[in-house]
């Protein structure tokens, strides 16, 4: 039943509601290179807010995308080698991203950027509600891209939130632990 679900959203998403401007939009939030100036402003932001704290939280969040990306990719996709849908025939999927063969649960991408708009979430919790959800925003538009792009489905990628969310939440709470510990001049 799961996989019915998981393979009648897969084709609403990735062949239902399709159009050329949003092939650009969602090929865009798929490159993990797009996003270099955003990563760029915020650490620059997570400098000028938090001053030398800001080592502390950085080392913290590096950590959550490495272990986030380490367990997706490294762990957990050879564990259990799904065949990505962009590989699947029977699906006829629109493939507008590279399809690799690296396995398709979780996704990384989902992972990685749940455990960064997590993380930020919470270090930033006392700011306007709208940029707190903006970066649930922004990971949730990364995650569905993956699914537009025809390499990914909705489980993948909602798995992959989940475990990037919770490492999120890990190293935040590291992060927490840390500072609590370090006698700040």
């Amino acid at each position: 039943m799961i996989k019915s679900i998981d393979t009648f959203l897969y084709k609403l998403i990735n062949q239902g509601y399709t159009a050329e401007w949003l092939d650009f939009v969602m090929i865009k939030f798929s490159d993990k290179y797009f996003w270099i100036p955003l990563y760029v402003f915020l650490f620059v932001i997570i400098i000028k807010v938090f001053k030398k704290k800001a080592i502390i939280i950085l080392l913290c969040l590096g950590l959550a995308v490495v272990a986030s990306d380490r367990l997706t990719s490294g762990f957990i996709k050879p564990l259990i080698k799904r065949e990505r849908p962009c590989q699947v025939e029977a699906l006829s999927p629109r493939v507008i991203d590279p399809c690799h063969d690296t396995g398709s649960m979780p996704s990384s991408h989902s992972a990685n950027h749940f455990a960064i708009s997590v993380f930020l979430v919470l270090l930033f919790s006392k700011t306007q509600k709208f940029i707190k959800y903006s970066f649930f925003i922004w990971a949730f538009m990364v995650a569905l891209s993956r699914v537009y792009c025809g390499v990914h489905y909705p489980t993948d990628v909602f798995i992959g939130g989940l475990i990037g969310a919770a490492l999120g939440f890990t190293f935040f709470n590291l992060h927490q632990l840390i500072e609590r510990k370090i006698k700040w001049a």
